[in-house]
């Protein structure tokens, strides 16, 4: 009997043991890779800092490893033995993205135009802020009032700045049916950024006729249970300042947590150029089950700006400054029932204050230019130079061409305070099956704001659908629509549909060949000041009808040697209606105009340790209707202010084992102006170039500089408004 019982019970403890897979994920050269996504069946897990993960309660899988840089790869796995994962560096591109359809898929398969913007190609550039990366997006242009914090504005394939979306985590930064502040979005604390081109108001509703961007914020990994992060600090010329501190881990297998902060500070060029931009994000999430996890996100930045207007012409105004706060919550709820079908329960919170301080007395500047004008039934007006007011040339002195300009610039007390706040719930499921997946859900949110002594409401309904389908294995068809009701503007429909075809696979040189076909249809409701406003001087206007943009697109996408070079050209079409205008004392949808173009990009990544990226888009523009038909500016034939015809960026990208070194360059070309004081209507354009390196001295220490306006261009993207000169930032990384 005692040897019967000795026997049984190892036997025993064999049958109440739980088998785990352990493993370990190196990258090509042997060194861990951190955050790579293990995936078996519905349960997924992350590597920790020494590429180690753990899958519970499992005998044997065939895992999926995922991460942003490296090609996916399938390896079978059991308890027994202790599985080890070399990685291969992928493509020049990573091509997963979830913001074309609201669920993963390649750009091939939804038939869209998109880019991603990875955590390790934010940190190579080192910019403080998102705005200055997305220059070199295709499709993409930004202009910006000046220096870092001074207002910048986005345009997407010639659309409205108010015309893409952005978000975080799926809640929407922007003002309602207005404006975003892009100068303020920090890239610390995001894992990556997802670009959509094109009209994608069909899935987001009415607020993305021109595309969308959504910012991922960085998540921990539930299986490190020790805690790593990083803090660094840096310092350049303008008595600049940067720091940053970052913290992720996580707990038990179920609670992970990604805490980041930093802070920008700068007393500018000029006087009362100074910017204070602090950023705080939390990423907690908790998995309920293997099939069910819980995630919250906050996301706070508070700035103070100095707005000292046109420094280039000499203009002294040392008072005004703006206060921006946004506050973003974001909660989530995903759940899969089964291999097949996903859903995810969403609230989402964004409040924004912003607040204009200007407490001058009044008073005004006098001011003269020389300024050329070029004939035509609408002259052109460029600027040439700045002259004194009190020593002005006689009329013989002026060289001929030129004109003399003198005017005044005006000044006074000007307060405004706009609150706004956006809360948004929503439901969506995901079906997928072979060949395809389904979509579908349910969106609500109710904004409200204060907008300088008035209160404004109103909300919005949406039911949107989006199917995906394969034929085989050479044809992708992608459709989704959306029905939305305002309480507003009432009911209105949009759509969406493309398809790619395979025309080639490993044939010679090419890996792959897509042709791509796409059309949609997109909206963007007023902002509440347009909708609602009540001002002695103007007011808002109840019944205006959302902008329209119309779009077609055709593309050609190629890949060639291995997946080393990726190429795409596209022309697409954009036909902007119902927009709106401000007309005597309010608004109205009265002007329309189109943008036409061809967008080109390559990226190759030739041995694994360089990157070259170049973009360039030809655009054409054009004012068919507008509130002020003979204006040199807005008149009816006039080109789009703030969008260059040409336009493109390149850059040279070594990054081997330990250090990182990044070149490259922009142009932009003449485009169409306002310059509002000396009444010039063309900017020149402008040509720079940037640089940034970083060494990993030891295990925990990296020193990293940036130079941006390496050339010292003396430039302004908005007319007047003088960019910053040569700066150079250095300082020290130290992560644990």
């Amino acid at each position: 009997m005692r040897t019967l019982i000795l026997l049984i019970l190892p036997l025993a403890a064999c049958v109440g043991e739980t088998s785990n897979i352990h493993g370990t994920i190196l990258d090509p050269s042997g060194w861990p890779v951190e955050g790579a996504r293990i995936t078996c069946g519905n349960q997924s897990v992350y590597s920790n800092a020494e590429g180690r993960f753990t899958l519970p309660d499992l005998d044997k899988c065939d895992v999926s490893i995922e991460k942003p840089g490296f090609q996916p790869q399938i390896a079978p796995l059991t308890a027994q033995t202790e599985g080890k994962i070399n990685l291969v560096v992928a493509g020049p591109v990573e091509t997963v993205i979830v913001s074309a359809t609201r669920t993963e898929t390649t750009p091939e398969q939804a038939a869209v135009a998109a880019s991603v913007i990875t955590e390790q190609r934010m940190q190579d550039l080192g910019y403080p802020m998102l705005s200055d990366i997305f220059r070199d997006i295709p499709g993409l242009q930004v202009s910006q009032y000046g220096p870092p914090g001074a207002l910048a504005s986005l345009y997407t394939r010639g659309s409205e700045s108010t015309a893409t979306l952005v978000l975080v985590d799926g809640v929407p930064l922007n003002d309602p049916g207005g404006e975003l502040h892009l100068e303020h979005l920090t890239s610390e604390g995001i894992e990556r950024v997802e670009v959509v081109r094109g009209p994608q108001s069909a899935l987001f509703g009415a607020e993305a006729d021109g595309g969308v961007i959504q910012i991922f914020t960085k998540h921990g990994n539930p299986e490190d249970d020790v805690p790593h992060g990083s803090v660094s600090y840096e310092r350049g010329n303008f008595q600049t300042d940067r720091w940053i501190a970052n913290l992720t881990g996580g707990f038990d297998g179920r609670l992970d947590y990604a805490l980041s902060a930093s802070g920008f500070h700068t007393v500018g060029e000029f006087q009362d150029q100074y910017d204070r931009d602090n950023t705080g994000t939390a990423n907690i999430g908790y998995k309920l089950s293997n099939s069910t996890e819980l995630r919250g996100v906050f996301r706070i930045y508070d700035d103070h700006v100095g707005v000292p207007g046109q420094v280039a012409y000499g203009i002294d105004d040392p008072i005004p400054s703006e206060e921006t706060r946004n506050e973003t919550v974001s909660l989530r709820l995903d759940d899969s029932r089964g291999s097949n079908f996903r859903q995810r329960f969403t609230f989402g919170f964004n409040k924004l204050r912003d607040r204009y301080n200007d407490d001058e007395p009044y008073g005004e500047q006098p001011l003269a230019a020389l300024v050329r004008n070029v004939g035509g039934p609408v002259p052109e007006v460029y600027f040439v130079t700045l002259l004194n007011p009190l020593m002005l040339p006689t009329p013989s002195q002026i060289p001929a061409g030129l004109t003399l300009v003198t005017t005044d610039a005006y000044f006074g007390p000007s307060d405004s305070l706009n609150l706004t706040e956006r809360k948004i719930a929503g439901y969506q499921g995901t079906l997928s099956y072979r060949g395809g997946a389904l979509v579908f859900g349910y969106d609500y949110q109710d904004q409200s704001g204060y907008l300088s002594g008035t209160n404004a409401s109103r909300n919005n309904n949406g039911f949107f659908a989006n199917l995906q389908q394969s034929l085989g294995k050479r044809i992708y068809l992608s459709g989704g629509a959306r029905v939305e009701h305002s309480s507003a503007f009432g009911t209105i429909g949009t759509g969406r549909g493309g398809a790619s075809f395979l025309l080639f696979h490993e044939h010679g040189p090419l890996s792959s060949m897509f042709f791509r076909l796409s059309a949609g249809r997109g909206v963007t409701e007023p902002s509440l000041l347009e909708n609602y406003a009540q001002n002695p001087y103007y007011y808002g206007n109840p019944a205006l009808r959302p902008t329209e943009t119309s779009s077609y697109e055709t593309a050609l996408v190629a890949e060639w040697f291995g997946r080393r070079i990726r190429t795409e050209v596209a022309g697409f079409r954009n036909s902007f209606h119902n927009l709106i205008a401000f007309v005597v004392d309010t608004w109205q949808n009265v002007e329309a105009s189109y943008a036409h173009g061809v967008e080109t990009s390559v990226q190759a990544r030739l041995p694994a340790s360089i990157l070259i990226m170049g973009a360039y888009m030809w655009l054409d523009t054009r004012i068919t209707s507008s509130a002020s038909p003979e204006s040199s500016t807005t008149g009816i034939g006039e080109e789009l202010v703030h969008r260059p015809r040409n336009s493109g960026s390149v850059s040279f990208a070594m990054t081997p084992r330990r250090w990182s070194f990044v070149v490259g360059g922009r142009f932009v070309g003449e485009f169409q102006d306002s310059d509002f004081t000396f009444g010039v209507t063309r900017n020149p354009g402008y040509q720079v170039v940037y640089a940034a390196a970083s060494y990993k001295a030891t295990k925990h220490v990296t020193p990293v500089l940036r130079v941006d306006n390496l050339l010292n261009q003396r430039y302004e993207e908005v007319l007047g408004y003088q960019a910053l000169s040569r700066s150079i930032i250095g300082g020290v990384r130290i992560g644990f």
